[in-house]
């Protein structure tokens, strides 16, 4: 598309910014008081109406009935968002400090907590106001601290096993024959030792299953509850994902619709393929913050949202996260609450 002036550059600005305000076509009237007061920028009405057809001509704002004001298309969100980011590189990324106290404060939080990835989800959420993703880093190179056992009966047993990254994976494992706890409590301190140190990866593909040469009751009972215990990491090199605040967008107008809510309702209840569409964009961007605008998406299932994506690091392990919300969401914002908890993080871009 052509180089557009300077003029048409304010209005195309004032019509994006009170539609993402409104969620409604907006009318040459009203960019005009907006513009009066919000720009002090006093523009006839005649020469609003002139610009904002030519701007509809140019394919950045569209007309969705003859009599109504004018909408964003996605070359106007486009051309939106590259200025904005533009002016964000210029400013350095300056992050308020209310909204960096928070991240470091939930960061805390959720040192050592089993549900961190949760944690920053909701974290994510609350500072775009929008859908937040977050897929966090595979374990297969994540080491064991230790392993537990706790008897329910004489042939049940619960395994709990401790991760270095503060994570716990519990199973229950049933045993083939009566056991006593003193022979189960002997079985958790062998497998304790060979466990501690090894990776997710090594556990799950079975480095464990012969434990040792002796064969004696506390060694088969060992046997027995590595080679169940396995199940407790079989999805292990799937990466955790956890999305939070649905609500946050489901009351806007977009999802007045049935289209809309069908299409977010098929992508948020697959984790399987929230991971393959983060892999997906990560792919074109190559870690670098992307922002796809409806059409623009390559993801059939996402185009008639927009979402923003990048990488984060947790553990010196590298985890992908999102923004998802309608096409008009508020982009500095979401801006705000990424560069936030990357710079915090220390994100490696």
């Amino acid at each position: 598309m052509k180089t557009i002036d300077t003029r048409s550059l304010e209005i195309l600005d004032a019509v994006v910014r009170l539609n993402i305000e409104t969620g409604r076509a907006v009318s040459s009237g009203l960019v005009e008081r907006f513009l009066t007061t919000a720009v002090s920028s006093a523009v006839s009405s005649a020469t609003i109406r002139q610009v904002m057809k030519k701007l509809e001509d140019e394919g950045y704002l569209e007309q969705p009935h003859t009599s109504s004001g004018r909408l964003p298309t996605d070359a106007g969100y486009r051309l939106y968002v590259d200025r904005l980011r533009t002016g964000w590189a210029l400013r350095t990324r300056v992050i308020p400090e209310e909204i960096r106290q928070e991240v470091r404060l939930d960061l805390q939080r959720a040192q050592g907590h089993p549900d961190r990835i949760g944690i920053l989800a909701r974290l994510l959420s609350r500072l775009t106001s929008n859908i937040s993703i977050i897929v966090g880093p595979s374990l297969d190179q994540v080491r064991a601290q230790r392993m537990e056992l706790y008897p329910r009966s004489s042939t049940r047993v619960l395994m709990v096993v401790i991760l270095d990254n503060s994570q716990v994976h519990t199973g229950m494992v049933q045993l083939p024959e009566p056991q006593t706890d003193s022979v189960i409590e002997q079985a958790a301190r062998l497998i304790s030792q060979r466990v501690a140190g090894r990776t997710v990866e090594e556990i799950r593909d079975g480095v464990l299953e012969t434990v040792d040469l002796v064969c004696n009751p506390v060694t088969r009972c060992a046997e027995t509850i590595v080679k169940q215990g396995k199940e407790l990491f079989r999805d292990a090199d799937q990466p955790e994902v956890q999305l939070e605040g649905v609500a946050n967008i489901l009351g806007e107008p977009e999802f007045g619709q049935p289209e809309p809510l069908k299409a977010l309702l098929r992508f948020i209840e697959s984790p399987a393929a929230i991971r393959l569409a983060m892999d997906q964009l990560d792919g074109v961007t190559h870690g670098s913050v992307g922002v796809w605008i409806g059409q623009e998406n390559p993801l059939d299932e996402l185009r008639q949202f927009s979402m923003l994506t990048g990488r984060f690091d947790l553990d010196g392990r590298q985890g992908l996260l999102g923004v998802l919300g309608p096409r008009r969401m508020w982009y500095q914002q979401a801006f705000y609450g990424i560069d936030a908890m990357q710079q915090v993080m220390s994100i490696t871009r």
